[in-house]
């Protein structure tokens, strides 16, 4: 291929390598230079423009990003259609990506092809982009195309393997979260839960349910323990081997997920699932999982293989290996409290107008805040905005009036966003009827925080429940605009738990909000109209 800055006069039948302007167009790249084109450069006064040329040999840059694509796709893997040079792959079914060794080879051919791939084992569905070819110049000589498929690389798709599953609890019920948790993970690797028991956390009790479990012919039998599994004598693994059941292996260098049980009982594949496994946060249990689900190999050597990669979030109990020696420091968290609904819960009461130890309830929620050292408070209002207004003046915070209040709560998470000053790297958001908070919650949340660099929500945990306030670092504030309806911020949390951090507190203020006349009554609030 010829690559030149070339006079325009001798251009013809070459195609520009770069976007050209002239006084009144735009010729773009790739664009074939026509006896029409060098006049308009000329009458641009351009003399020279850098262009390519294929000579005989050469195939041009989407039609080798195909090759290139055709040649590494496996099985259950489809290519689109290849532009710019470049041709993208996509999964064809739900399972697990196995990119081939030998795309490093392909790569290490030389500059002129790159071939990206996601990572291996990563679970995929069905129209996922899974790999990218691109071709770096505009076109590649036939026999280097050659020397590049003559590599045997190959990546595709193993897909997830419909199953029956059952889990046994011990010791106490699984919570309706925890069960919909580990139904989910299930049904999303083709999965179905068939059945779900209870018994004691005993040997011979755990021992029986896994004998009468595995007599229905289940493929897979799932046992969450009311502890973790702390040695190979614990209940668990007792109760397996009293079974007449085979322990593979305890244990494994994934984090969150280290105490996790694989085992076997006939034809029934065992996991004893980490107690972390009750968060939706990926996991070492869904690496497990999903290799089970795949129909890949599963056992002590497949678990101690995975510790590299294995590191895969951090918790708030231990330090941030992995947070930066010198941490950023955060100039100050602001909070917009929110105070814009009807309040239409409360009956014919406003519960932030109810008055609280002499003072309404919004501007007790205020005084909390300030009391813990928060700085830069943002009231949103809408329904009784006067009133609320002038129960505020003494507290001189910045008061944001949104008219929209009536198409929910999304409306005010917009509108006290676009408050803050620029440059605010993180707030929190209050509700404007929870008085009761700790001032110990916010330092506890800003000092998660500042040591947990990757989360980007915090969000305080009391006795296993999630409540608020909640802290927001300023990736998430672009999102937390574009909410619609009469939503807050909760599904973002869902959808995001990889960027979750669950900071537990000593603090049952944060689950007391004051939404019924029963609330209001039970803390012996004194309502106005």
């Amino acid at each position: 291929m010829k690559f030149e800055n070339i006079t325009v006069s001798e251009a013809l039948g070459w195609t520009l390598a770069h976007s050209v302007n002239t006084s009144d167009t735009r010729l773009l790249k790739n664009s074939q230079i026509t006896t029409e084109v060098i006049q308009q450069l000329q009458a641009a006064h351009i003399h020279s423009v850098l262009a390519y040329k294929l000579e005989d040999g050469d195939i041009d840059e989407n039609a080798a990003a195909k090759i290139v694509a055709q040649h590494i796709a496996g099985a259950h893997v489809r290519i689109g259609k290849p532009t710019r040079g470049r041709c993208n792959l996509y999964a064809k079914k739900s399972g697990l990506m196995l990119p081939d060794k030998s795309i490093d080879a392909l790569n290490a051919m030389g500059p002129a092809i790159g071939t990206a791939t996601l990572p291996k084992y990563a679970p995929v569905t069905n129209g996922k982009l899974v790999a990218t070819v691109k071709i770096i110049p505009y076109g590649l000589a036939k026999t280097q195309l050659n020397a590049v498929t003559a590599i045997n690389a190959r990546l595709s798709i193993t897909p997830f393997n419909a199953f029956n599953a059952a889990i046994l609890t011990s010791g106490a019920v699984m919570s309706v979260k925890a069960e919909s948790t580990t139904k989910n993970r299930i049904n999303g690797v083709s999965g179905t839960v068939v059945s779900i028991k209870t018994c004691a956390h005993t040997v011979p009790s755990v021992s029986d349910k896994i004998i009468a479990l595995t007599k229905t012919g289940i493929d897979l039998l799932i046992l969450s323990g009311i502890s973790a599994i702390s040695d190979v004598r614990d209940v668990l693994p007792a109760a397996l081997k009293a079974a007449g059941g085979q322990i593979l292996h305890l244990g494994m260098p994934v984090d969150p997920g280290n105490l996790l049980m694989l085992g076997k009982h006939g034809s029934t594949i065992i996991i004893g699932m980490p107690g972390c496994a009750k968060s939706p946060s990926l996991n070492g249990f869904d690496w497990v999982l999903e290799r089970y689900a795949a129909g890949l190999p599963l056992d002590a050597n497949t678990l101690q293989g995975m510790g590299v990669g294995g590191l895969l979030k951090e918790v708030i109990e231990r330090p941030e290996p992995r947070a930066p020696s010198k941490p950023h420091a955060i100039k100050g968290t602001p909070a917009i409290i929110l105070a814009a609904g009807k309040s239409t819960r409360s009956g014919n009461n406003h519960k932030l107008l109810a008055v609280l130890d002499g003072k309404p309830v919004i501007t007790q929620s205020v005084i909390a805040l300030k009391d813990a050292g928060i700085k830069g408070l943002h009231v949103v209002t809408g329904a009784r905005a006067d009133e609320i207004r002038e129960a505020l003046k003494p507290q001189h915070v910045n008061i944001v009036h949104n008219a929209l209040y009536e198409t929910g709560m999304a409306s005010s998470l917009a509108a006290g966003i676009t408050a803050l000053p620029p440059g605010t790297e993180q707030c929190f958001i209050c509700l404007g009827d929870m008085p009761f908070v700790n001032k110990t919650t916010y330092s506890a949340l800003i000092a998660a925080a500042n040591r947990v660099s990757e989360a980007q929500i915090f969000v305080p945990l009391f006795k296993g429940k999630r409540g608020n306030p909640v802290l927001w670092r300023n990736s998430q504030f672009e999102k937390l605009v574009h909410i619609k309806g009469d939503k807050g911020g909760r599904d973002l949390i869902k959808e995001q738990e990889n960027l979750v951090c669950a900071v537990p507190v000593d603090d049952p203020g944060i689950l007391i909000d004051l939404d019924t006349p029963e609330a209001l009554a039970q803390f012996g609030i004194r309502v106005t109209k």
